[in-house]
């Protein structure tokens, strides 16, 4: 199954991610990698489960978990990202970081399916937060 049903291949978006809608519960933050820092850290899969049960709305966290962001003391997910896809600024691109992805998928074609991930920028004291 992909991330996201409405995933647009060419412009590397959807609509939503399993990462947003955690956001939007109050789980986490995101951090100068562009991942969910949550207070089990940023290295962790994400699931988004749609259920027609009412609930209290969630609320985003205001704690800040990125070091980085939080006051400029880290940047080890900008030091060992291969293809310099973030900045110190914030910015994010995309594609450079796609670049990675399909190289590392064609490492594992033996595996059969798409394994489409590098993890370069989950490693740090983010990726298993205290």
């Amino acid at each position: 199954m992909p991330p996201a049903a409405n995933y647009d291949d060419v412009a590397l978006r959807a609509s939503w991610s399993h990462r947003s809608a955690a956001y939007i519960a109050g789980l986490g933050r995101f951090g100068l990698n562009n991942l969910l820092i949550t207070a089990s850290g940023c290295a962790g899969p994400l699931f988004t489960l749609f259920i027609s049960v009412e609930l209290e709305p969630g609320r985003p966290m205001s704690e800040e978990l990125c070091l980085n962001k939080k006051g400029g003391q880290c940047g080890c997910c900008l030091k060992h990202c291969p293809q310099k896809a973030f900045s110190q600024g914030g910015s994010f691109d995309r594609f450079k970081c796609h670049e990675r992805l399909l190289e590392v998928s064609g490492d594992f074609n033996y595996l059969n399916r798409l394994c489409d991930v590098c993890g370069k920028c989950s490693i740090g004291p983010c990726a298993l937060a205290a």
